[in-house]
């Protein structure tokens, strides 16, 4: 009934000065609730002190039914939290008001590689391992143009805007319970922006990502996105260079392992933890993103030069190029950063 409760505490609680039972009852009606469950959580409620009754039909919320409901309120956001905090991790921002940071992606590409695991595998830290779908490996190319990067609180025009590449593996690692947890581990990462490089290397919550440092471009002509990635000497494999339509496909390309977007969007959209291991220190590291929904659709390259699949780490067959999705526009956010101790 816990639903039918939040029905009740949520419409007087909008009300804002109470309503007629019978106003209640209506409304749950309409909402498809059973008349007889309606009746007797709200009985309940004016029993327990939730809801006060009033001239008879009149009805109130208590400051009792304002804590029921926040409570309840506070149950939903746990169970949607893709990434929700357990007893054994703590938070350690660097700097909090500076690291929990936010931005907007514009015209961002992610150009999904299935990859062999066990050409995977090296590339990544225990007790981190590949996150196997379709019987591969995932690592995504994740190109965008950030914009307004600020704190919280800090006008859009003081904030800084920038290129970066970052390549995404999917990965996974046992908890504490056992239990498998999910997220992403960026092998690689460049930006085109000296200040931006050197504070993501400085800072825990960015370090693990180890930024290189080169000359990017990021150009639209109507539907022609074009972009460039030219790492500075000392990062090798790097080079990127792709000519996209942005106009949406109607369904994966032919040769990917997806049958639909739905299908791909679980595995490779829907990942909110960025995973980091500091060996020396003993620790796994969190850095978890809240951020709009990814309205991504599949778009074709027409050309498409990936060094590091090509001749880099994961090249000579071990990478395969399987699809390509454009994203025009996505506000993104910053949690503090949280870790755990390796054992």
């Amino acid at each position: 009934m816990d639903s039918v409760r939040l029905a009740i505490l949520g419409a007087l609680a909008a009300s804002r000065v109470g309503m007629e039972q019978a106003d209640v009852l209506a409304a749950l009606g309409s909402a498809g609730v059973d008349a007889g469950s309606a009746d007797r959580v709200l009985s309940s409620l004016v029993s327990s002190g939730g809801v006060r009754a009033r001239a008879g039909t009149w009805l109130e919320l208590t400051p009792s039914g304002i804590l029921d409901l926040l409570g309840l309120h506070a149950e939903i956001e746990r169970a949607l939290d893709p990434s929700p905090p357990l007893p054994e991790q703590e938070q350690c921002p660097s700097v909090p008001w500076l690291t929990a940071v936010q931005t907007c992606w514009i015209d961002a590409l992610s150009i999904n590689y299935r990859v062999d695991p066990g050409a995977l595998a090296p590339l990544l830290p225990a007790p981190l391992e590949p996150e196997v779908h379709k019987g591969h490996g995932w690592v995504q190319v994740l190109m965008s143009s950030l914009r307004d990067m600020r704190p919280p609180g800090i006008p859009s025009l003081f904030g800084t805007c920038f290129y970066q590449v970052s390549y995404r593996a999917a990965v996974r690692y046992r908890d504490a319970l056992g239990s498998w947890r999910r997220g992403g581990y960026f092998v690689r990462s460049e930006t085109n922006h000296p200040v931006m490089r050197a504070v993501g290397n400085a800072l825990a919550e960015f370090k693990f990502h180890d930024f290189g440092a080169a000359d990017m471009v990021m150009l639209r002509d109507g539907d022609r996105l074009t972009v460039g990635v030219d790492p500075e000497p000392g990062f090798p494999d790097g080079r990127l260079v792709s000519v996209v339509d942005t106009r949406p496909l109607g369904a994966p390309p032919p040769g990917s392992c997806w049958s639909s977007l739905g299908e791909l969007h679980e595995p490779l959209v829907e990942c909110y933890d960025a995973l980091g291991v500091d060996a020396e220190q003993g620790h796994l590291y969190i850095l978890t993103i809240d951020r709009d929904p990814w309205n991504a659709r599949f778009v074709s390259p027409a050309n498409l030069y990936c060094e590091y699949f090509d001749t880099g780490p994961l090249g000579r067959g071990a990478g395969e190029l399987d699809s390509v999705l454009h994203l025009e526009e996505c506000r993104y956010r910053w949690r503090p950063l949280r870790r755990v101790a390796l054992g």
